[in-house]
Parts: C-alpha cells; sequence; structure tokens
C-alpha cells in the first residue's frame, strides 16, 4: 500500500469517526428512558419499540467508531491492510469502503 493509499485511508477514517461520534451523541438522547405518565398505551408502545431500535443503532455505531478508531491507529502497521486469517491482501477498494476491515472478501463470507 502507497503513502498516498494510506493517506487517503487516513482521510476517510478521520471523517467516518467524526460523523459516527455526532451519529451516537444524537443516538443517545433518542435512547433515553420512555417517560410512561405523558402517553397513552399505544405511543408507549411505539416509543419503546423506536428505543429498541435506536438501541440497537447505538451499539453499532460505537461498534463501527471503535474498530475505526483502531484501524486510524494501525495504519502504520505493516501488517495493515492485510488478512487476519489468510494473510492475502486485502483490496483497496474494500478498505475504502469499510477502511476497519480486518479480514479478505473470502475470509469475511
Amino acid at each position: 500500500m502507497t503513502d498516498e493509499d494510506k493517506k487517503r485511508l487516513q482521510a476517510i477514517i478521520i471523517a467516518e469517526t467524526a460523523r459516527l461520534r455526532q451519529d451516537v451523541e444524537g443516538l443517545k438522547e433518542v435512547t433515553k428512558p420512555v417517560a410512561p405518565e405523558d402517553m397513552d398505551d399505544i405511543t408507549r408502545m411505539d416509543a419503546i419499540v423506536n428505543k429498541s431500535v435506536n438501541d440497537a443503532a447505538l451499539a453499532a455505531a460505537k461498534s463501527r467508531l471503535a474498530k475505526l478508531e483502531y484501524a486510524g491507529k494501525r495504519l502504520d502497521d505493516p501488517e495493515f491492510g492485510y488478512c487476519a486469517e489468510c494473510g492475502e491482501a486485502i483490496p483497496f477498494q474494500r478498505l475504502l469502503a469499510m477502511p476497519e476491515s480486518t479480514l479478505c472478501v473470502d475470509c469475511a463470507e
């Protein structure tokens, strides 16, 4: 992987981590407990379902954020960009789409 490729990936990682941090903060707001006294039963059930969906989205955002932060720290590691399972190079297009990838497409399946 060239230095130019690493700089490109670093820019993507920085942009994605910034976006995910904003997403996490927004999701923290909408996952606060539902106050039952302010709603009727149907509205409360909708709020509970929405909270569950938002809880899952928050967990996914936090997980991806942690993986991206780890990828950012590993960019200069000589093993970055190589599959952790088979050792083959991870295609650059995959890294552009998912810089946190530690597996090639074949091993990820």
